[in-house]
C-alpha cells in the first residue's frame, strides 16, 4: 500500500479482502485520489454497513515492510475471521498485527445471527484479496496488492470447499 497511490488515481481505489463468509466483512485500504489512505471496514451483516475508518497517519505502530521479488513494500498485516459461536450465531473479528510485540490488536468485532446457508451463499471466495476499481483506466500507479495471504478453514464451513484436512492451513506467498 503505497502512499500516495501514484499515477492517475483520481477517485476511489480499494485494496480489499474478505474471509469467504457470506455475511463477513470487507476490510481494505481505501484511496481517494492522491490523498492519504484510510483503513476501512464494510460489514455485510449489518444495516449500517460502513463501520471503521482509520487514517493511515494513526496506524504507525501497525505498518511494517515486507519483501517481494527483492523489493521492500510497506504493508499493514491484518487478520480477518468469522467464527460460529453458537447455534446460528456468528462473530466477525478484524485485527491488526503489533509488529513490536508480534501479537494482534482487535480493531473491530460484531456478533450477529445467521443461518449456515446464509454464510455459504452469494459471492463466497471471489473477493479476496483484490484491487477494487472505480474509474475506467488506471495508469502509472505505484505497485500495490497483497503479500503473504493465508486461508484457514475448518470443516464446519463444509460447502465452501475444503482446502485439505479439517482446519488446514494453506499459505500462498507472495500474492500480487
Amino acid at each position: 500500500m503505497p502512499v500516495p497511490p501514484g499515477g492517475n488515481v483520481n477517485t476511489w481505489l480499494y485494496l480489499t479482502a474478505t474471509n469467504r463468509s457470506g455475511l463477513g466483512i470487507e476490510a481494505f485500504v481505501a484511496y481517494d485520489g492522491q490523498g492519504a489512505p484510510h483503513f476501512r471496514v464494510f460489514d455485510w451483516a449489518r444495516t449500517d454497513q460502513w463501520q471503521t475508518d482509520i487514517p493511515f497517519t494513526s496506524l504507525g505502530n501497525y505498518l511494517t515492510s515486507m519483501s517481494a521479488h527483492g523489493y521492500p513494500y510497506p504493508v499493514l498485516p491484518v487478520w480477518n475471521s468469522t467464527w460460529l459461536i453458537g447455534t446460528n450465531r456468528y462473530r466477525i473479528r478484524r485485527c491488526f498485527t503489533i509488529t513490536c510485540a508480534g501479537g494482534w490488536d482487535l480493531i473491530y468485532q460484531y456478533d450477529y445471527d445467521s443461518t449456515d446457508a446464509q454464510q455459504k451463499t452469494g459471492w463466497i471466495g471471489s473477493w479476496g484479496p483484490i484491487v477494487e476499481t472505480f474509474q475506467p483506466l488506471y495508469i502509472h500507479t505505484s505497485k500495490m496488492g497483497a503479500l503473504g495471504r493465508a486461508v484457514n478453514q475448518c470443516e464446519q464451513l463444509g460447502a465452501l470447499g475444503q482446502l485439505g484436512d479439517a482446519c488446514s492451513l494453506k499459505l500462498v506467498y507472495p500474492y500480487r
